[in-house]
């Protein structure tokens, strides 16, 4: 029974070169880069063999391969600013408060045309009234 050779130094690196060429080729959705995924498949014992500069490369490659597919690598893990959600919900407060005058507005004509029919406003917004 043959045993696999252990990759070790300059052999090691090649073989995550062309791994990592090879899984950025077949896309995000069917090769993934991660380094649990790189050591899976170089068959790696140890994870410290993907540390320091081979660790950057493989990052690199991850960050290659999301761009490829249309995502953007930086907005998949951050968090907005503070300035940026504040920003967020002022827009989103705005939006509501309009909301509200047009409801308002569509209430004030309802009351209007039933008080033009002589038709009991009081009875009609019975169910607007919080109980």
């Amino acid at each position: 029974m043959a045993q696999r050779q252990s990759l070790r130094g300059a052999a090691l690196d090649e073989a995550i070169d062309a791994l990592l060429a090879e899984m950025i080729s077949l896309g995000l959705e069917r090769a993934p880069i991660s380094r649990p995924e790189v050591q899976q498949r170089l068959g790696l014992t140890s994870r410290a063999t993907l540390v320091g500069e081979r660790g950057k490369r493989i990052e690199s490659a991850r960050v290659a391969q999301l761009k490829e597919s249309g995502k953007d690598p930086d907005n998949e893990r951050r968090r907005r600013s503070l300035e940026e959600r504040i920003t967020h919900l002022k827009a989103e407060n705005a939006d509501l408060v309009r909301q509200r005058d047009r409801m308002l507005e569509a209430l004030s004509v309802i009351a209007n045309n039933c008080l033009v029919k002589h038709v009991d406003v009081e009875e009609i917004m019975a169910p607007l009234r919080k109980r």
